[in-house]
């Protein structure tokens, strides 16, 4: 995909850094007054997650810092032509640090596919109204959310409960040992179901269920409320930032969806990285929310709301890995697997691979296969995997509309559809609308920077996403995708 960006010569200053710290790896770019990438100014740090079966997913958060410090570095290394204004950040969410009274990390950074609080979670749910609490902070009880997991820490490492004095997500603690100050984002917080989704204050309800001092959260702040770098350890050794804000941490999908420029209330935002989510930025109170669907606050005017699954590219990886076909996409012949005509042969495939969040929430869900025979083949897995991303997506897109009609504008963008582009036209048949693929490489880092921008630079006027394709739903498939769904969601029932 082209990268959606300008000559150093031709870029327009004041400029502003976007720091994005995905599944895959923490990033950097500079991007001008108009939201475009500057130049060759763009460098990556990869990484991976540490996973076990017993349902961890951790990172070192201190390794996080390096590599934002390695990053900056790379992308700094020679002069700008004019000022840094601002650094937007967004890492995934959620995610969880232990700290002590030293500023030292007592745990890894939990990340959102950690599951080891599920029974903390069955807990919970007999202490609070569940139902209740997810109209308030506008997120389900569930293992990806920062109560249940204070709750866990308490009862499994009670000497690690016992040290810390501050919880952090991962973009805060950079913060913090990178200018001395822990800097929490509302929508950050939001995105860790602790918030009101109304009053933007702690749930301390929740909290008081879960064992948790409120004393050891952070308060959280709006975009417009960043961290000046001047007089920092981060602005002596990058002297370039010392006229900077770095703005409050915000979470990847808020991020997504600004990069891809789903700003307007009728747009949505579908993001096809290694997870997924479907996005909607929102000025207008949400009276009741829809069960499968969160609502995170991101300042006293916006709510972001959608869904999300752990299971989007890792599907593709997986099948790439497990059913022996080639390990380079490229030499899949995917245009031809993903073009053929639907079909009810196709095995049915429940891709949960790391459990289920959008729409029904359930932790301990795995991935299922039905519909397989002896003739079933490595290429007819793979379809009917990625038909089972599709319905992912369409179960939460019926909750989207229930809760606002259909939208104006779909846009998308991701990794997986940058390696596969041709599945979306199973996406689109499965959701029956168009969809436009955006061509932004790391819409979140993009997001990221013009969170930076809109608060920085006032009056600037952003440019919009090139559109590199868009990709009409074939009206004769509705019925199958409509079918394949009832039959997934028997399936996922039992998963």
């Amino acid at each position: 995909m082209p990268r959606f960006n300008v000559p150093e010569n031709d870029a327009l200053a004041p400029f502003v850094i976007g720091l994005d710290v995905g599944s895959g790896g923490t990033r950097a770019a500079v991007y001008d007054a108009t939201g475009r990438e500057v130049g060759k100014r763009h460098h990556k740090e990869p990484h991976t997650f540490t996973t076990a079966a017993d349902g961890t997913s951790t990172i070192d958060a201190d390794l996080v810092v390096d590599e934002l410090r390695t990053s900056l570095a790379a992308v700094l290394a020679e002069p700008l032509p004019g000022p840094v204004a601002g650094i937007g950040v967004d890492t995934f969410a959620s995610s969880l640090v232990a700290v002590d009274a030293a500023g030292k990390a007592l745990t890894p950074c939990i990340t959102y596919a950690d599951t080891r609080c599920r029974d903390q979670v069955a807990a919970l749910r007999d202490k609070v109204d569940a139902e209740a609490l997810h109209q308030q902070v506008g997120a389900r009880l569930h293992s990806s959310y920062t109560a249940p997991r204070i709750a866990w820490l308490r009862e499994t490492q009670p000497e690690v409960f016992a040290k810390a004095t501050q919880y952090m997500a991962l973009g805060e603690y950079a913060a913090f040992r990178l200018l001395g100050t822990p800097v929490l984002g509302t929508a950050s917080a939001a995105w860790a179901g602790l918030l009101d989704r109304r009053t933007g204050e702690y749930a301390t309800g929740l909290l008081e269920a879960a064992g948790a001092d409120p004393a050891t959260l952070s308060a959280p702040r709006d975009p417009s409320q960043g961290q000046p770098v001047a007089g920092t350890a981060l602005a002596k050794e990058f002297p370039q930032l010392e006229g900077a804000t770095w703005l409050p941490v915000i979470g990847d999908g808020l991020a997504a969806n600004m990069g891809v420029g789903a700003l307007g209330t009728g747009t949505w935002g579908i993001s096809t990285a290694t997870s997924g989510a479907i996005r909607q930025l929102v000025e207008t109170d949400i009276e009741t929310l829809p069960s499968g669907l969160w609502a995170y606050r991101v300042d006293a005017r916006r709510t972001l709301v959608g869904s999300a699954m752990s299971d989007c590219g890792r599907v593709l990886d997986w099948a790439r890995f497990q059913l022996g076909l080639p390990e380079d996409v490229a030499e899949i012949d995917t245009e031809r697997i993903f073009s053929a005509p639907v079909s009810e042969g196709t095995p049915i495939v429940v891709p949960f691979f790391s459990g289920e969040r959008g729409t029904k929430w359930r932790d301990s869900s795995k991935a299922l296969f039905a519909n397989v025979s002896a003739s079933t083949t490595a290429e007819d897995l793979l379809r009917g995997a990625l038909e089972g991303v599709a319905l992912s997506y369409l179960r939460i897109a019926d909750q989207m509309r229930e809760l606002g009609g259909e939208p104006e504008r779909i846009v998308l963008s991701g990794g997986m559809t940058e390696a596969i582009p041709s599945w979306l036209h199973l996406l689109a048949d499965a959701l029956g609308s168009p969809i436009e693929h955006v061509a932004v490489s790391r819409s979140t880092m993009r997001g990221a920077a013009l969170m930076a921008i809109e608060e920085t630079i006032p009056g600037a006027q952003v440019a919009d996403a090139p559109v590199l394709r868009k990709v009409e739903p074939v009206a004769e498939h509705a019925d199958y995708y409509r079918a394949r769904l009832e039959r997934f969601e028997a399936l996922a029932d039992l998963a």
